[in-house]
């Protein structure tokens, strides 16, 4: 297959679930088909992007339009073709490829890009969106702490059920990761085509290296500045850590990952460590005696975690972290409420066989399950029924390409 990919970023560094998404699956699926990227971003295309594309076009964001009047800004807080940025630039260099490459489909990388698609109707889309951004937004709305927080993000939620309802209808086939985001994008569009393609992770590049230390620690992982994130590491520090220190006054807490809020910075203290940006997290997961994913929102299947299960460690997550995992309960444990959550890990600080045992079968998981090579060949499957092709001619064309 010929196939224009556009995402909103350069799919490199791999800091974030979003490239590591793209990265790999278009390594994978690069190797048998000629795709073609159009990213938004900055500067030319890095080296370790070179051979995985047949081209690549990087166009610079523009400048946000000037802000209107109050009034003119709330006529349109709740509109869809509000809610993401659309810059005709942008849309006449998809043109003009599409031309030129004669692609058999448009493969779109998020939501935001999905403004870029539904103006093409010569060629066909898979909207591949990885969350159902209706319920994460209702899900933040319901744990909001303050009236103004609550009314913002009622105004996300509205405006991203108006934009889903508008535009997901175009594709010919849609992408989420998890089976909840599945369920609830059919009962807001009962006709869609959706495919549930759990993410992967490098099983290879995630693995074990260093014994862990003599000082029992947690370790939380992920973007800082993304709201989900955030608010479980506030909660996890002031709700639950109390509660663990009283038993084992000799924790220590790392909250990696980048750009973290000024609640999530205020947490640092002797033994809680807030680390920001790090080029590379897995000297941190190493030092884990138990990795923590004490979210209280969010969607989707949860790349920490695989990665935490990669690594062999012992996973303990409230329920909402767990949406599409495989076995989830059988390789992780589960714990509801702050006690739960606290007596879970304190548990397994006193049970180091039980440690190990979680994180061998959290790699088997990922060893069996979550394999890019097997995740892209899922993907595969739905780029060509959203071409149109026969799995047959499919099958065909990927052996010949081999």
């Amino acid at each position: 297959m010929k196939i224009l990919l556009l995402t909103n970023k350069v799919p490199w560094p791999l800091h974030d679930g979003y490239s590591l998404h793209n990265y790999h699956y278009s390594r994978q699926l690069g190797r048998r088909h000629e795709i073609h990227l159009i990213s938004l971003g900055e500067g030319p295309c890095p080296v370790e992007l070179a051979g995985i594309y047949a081209s690549t076009q990087i166009v610079p964001r523009r400048p946000q339009p000037r802000r209107r009047s109050l009034a003119a800004r709330a006529l349109h807080a709740l509109s869809a073709d509000e809610l993401h940025d659309f810059d005709p630039a942008v849309m006449s260099i998809v043109e003009r490829t599409l031309a030129r490459e004669k692609c058999d489909l448009i493969w779109v990388g998020g939501a935001k890009m999905l403004v870029y698609s539904r103006r093409v109707t010569s060629v066909p889309s898979m909207g591949d969106i990885a969350d159902d951004g209706v319920k994460d937004h209702w899900t933040q709305m319901w744990t909001a702490r303050s009236p103004a927080t609550f009314l913002r993000r009622w105004r996300d939620y509205v405006s991203t059920r108006r934009f889903q309802i508008a535009y997901l209808p175009h594709c010919r086939v849609v992408n989420v990761v998890a089976e909840q985001d599945r369920a609830s994008l059919l009962g807001q569009l009962p006709e869609l085509d959706v495919s549930v393609i759990h993410n992967g992770v490098d099983a290879e590049y995630f693995t074990p290296r260093e014994p862990e230390p003599d000082v029992p620690t947690l370790v939380f992982e992920g973007s800082m500045s993304f709201t989900p994130n955030a608010e479980a590491a506030v909660y996890f520090c002031r709700e639950v850590l109390p509660l663990v220190r009283e038993a084992e006054p000799r924790v220590r807490v790392m909250i990696v990952g980048k750009d973290p809020t000024k609640d999530v910075s205020s947490l640092a203290r002797p033994d809680v460590e807030v680390t920001g940006f790090v080029p590379d997290v897995r000297p941190y997961l190493d030092r884990a005696w138990v990795f923590v994913c004490p979210l209280l929102s969010g969607a989707g299947i949860k790349n920490k975690i695989l990665q935490a299960w990669s690594m062999k460690k012992a996973v303990v997550a409230t329920p909402i972290s767990t949406g599409g995992l495989v076995d989830a309960g059988e390789n992780l444990i589960v714990a509801d409420g702050k006690r739960a959550f606290a007596d879970a890990i304190l548990g397994l600080f006193k049970d180091e066989r039980q440690r190990r045992k979680l994180g061998e079968r959290g790699r088997q998981t990922v060893v069996e399950h979550y394999s890019w090579e097997a995740k892209a060949l899922q993907m595969e499957a739905a780029l060509a029924r959203a071409a149109g092709q026969s799995a047959s001619k499919l099958a065909a064309a990927t052996a010949s390409a081999r």
